[in-house]
C-alpha cells in the first residue's frame, strides 16, 4: 500500500484487508517502488527510442518513451516529492496533454507547456446525436439517468458510489420517488458508465421529456474541475464535461431539470403513511403547480474536494 505521505505498508492481503503486515516506518519515494522490469535502463545505456527508465539526480524517475537519448513522448514521471505526472513529456517537463496527480490529492488535467498548464484538454469522442422523438401528453412524467462509478483503472477505487446509484435508482422506482416505469429510467454502473454511453443514454431518455415533465441526472463518482469522470477516463481522455451535461439538460423540453452530483443517501425510506394513489398524485401535482427551472445539487464547490468516508459508507464522495 503506497500512501500519499510516501509511506509504504507491506503485508499479506485478502479481499482488500491486510491480514499480516509489516510497517516500514522509513519514508519511501514512489519513484523507487515503480515496476520497471523489462524496460531499458537509460542511465546506463543510450536510449535512442522506445520505452525506458531514467532516474534524475534528485530522485525523480521517468518511465516512458525516449527520443535520441532523452525522455520524450508518453509516459509517467514520478517526482521525488510524491507528485505524479501522466501524459506527454519533452525537455524534462510536462508538455502536451497530461494529468498531474499532486501529493496533496489535487488532480489537474490540462494541456501543458514545458511544466506550465496553459489550457483545457478538448473532448476527443463524439456522441451520436440522432433526433429523439418527444413523448408528449398532458401528464407530468419524470425521466432520469442514474450513474455510479467506483471501479476506475487510473483513479482510486470508490467503494460506495455504485451503492449510491442503486439506492437512488430504487428511490425513483418507489412511490416516494415517483414510481418511474422502466422506459423513463436508466441506471449505468461501472463498466456501463463510459463517457459515450452516459451521453447517449442521457439523450435517449432525457430528450423524450415534454414541457410538462421533469428530468433528473444523477452522478456518483470521481470528478475533476469542470468534469465528472466516467469509467473509461484514462488519466487524460474521456472526461464527462459539466458543459456536456448542461447542454443536454438545456436541450431537453422538460419544465423541471435537476442535476444531483456526488450526493449521499441514507439508504432508508420511511414507510408510507398514505395510500399509494394519493401520495403519487400529490408528488406530481407539486411539479405541475411550480413555474419550472433548473436545479443543481453538488457535493462541493469548484475549488473544493469531496471525500469518501469509510465509516459512513454511502457518504458524499
Amino acid at each position: 500500500m503506497y500512501r500519499v505521505d510516501n509511506k509504504v505498508i507491506e503485508g499479506v492481503w485478502a479481499n482488500g484487508v491486510m491480514t499480516n503486515s509489516v510497517d516500514n516506518s522509513a519514508s519511501t519515494s514512489y519513484s523507487s517502488t515503480v515496476d520497471t522490469e523489462g524496460l531499458q535502463d537509460c542511465n546506463k545505456n543510450y536510449c535512442r527510442e522506445g520505452k525506458g527508465v531514467y532516474l534524475y539526480g534528485d530522485g525523480s524517475k521517468w518511465v516512458g518513451e525516449f527520443k535520441d537519448g532523452t525522455p520524450e513522448g508518453s509516459g509517467t514521471c514520478y517526482y521525488v516529492n510524491g507528485d505524479k505526472y501522466v501524459g506527454k513529456f519533452e525537455k524534462h517537463a510536462p508538455n502536451g496533454e497530461g494529468v498531474m496527480y499532486y501529493k496533496n490529492g489535487r488532480i489537474l488535467s490540462a494541456i501543458w507547456e514545458y511544466g506550465r498548464p496553459v489550457g483545457e484538454i478538448p473532448s476527443n469522442s463524439k456522441v451520436n446525436e440522432t433526433p429523439v422523438d418527444i413523448d408528449k401528453d398532458s401528464e407530468v412524467k419524470i425521466w432520469s439517468v442514474v450513474v455510479g462509478v467506483g471501479r476506475y483503472s487510473t483513479m482510486p477505487v470508490l467503494k460506495y458510489s455504485d451503492d449510491d446509484a442503486y439506492q437512488f435508482y430504487a428511490f425513483l422506482k418507489s412511490p416516494e420517488g415517483g414510481a418511474l416505469p422502466d422506459k423513463q429510467l436508466r441506471v449505468l454502473v461501472d463498466e456501463d458508465a463510459t463517457r459515450a454511453n452516459i451521453l447517449a443514454t442521457m439523450r435517449q431518455v432525457l430528450l423524450k421529456a415534454d414541457d410538462n415533465d421533469v428530468v433528473v441526472f444523477y452522478f456518483s463518482g470521481h470528478g475533476l474541475e469542470g468534469a465528472f469522470l466516467p469509467q473509461d477516463f484514462d488519466g487524460v481522455n474521456n472526461r464527462l464535461l459539466h458543459s456536456d451535461v448542461k447542454a443536454i439538460l438545456e436541450q431537453s423540453k422538460a419544465k423541471h431539470k435537476i442535476c444531483i452530483a456526488d450526493a449521499c443517501h441514507s439508504g432508508t425510506l420511511l414507510a408510507m403513511k398514505q395510500p399509494l394513489e394519493n401520495t403519487l398524485q400529490r408528488y406530481y401535482s407539486a411539479f405541475n403547480a411550480s413555474s419550472g427551472g433548473m436545479a443543481l445539487f453538488m457535493s462541493s464547490k469548484g475549488q473544493e474536494y469531496s471525500l469518501e468516508d469509510q465509516g459512513l459508507r454511502s457518504a458524499i464522495i
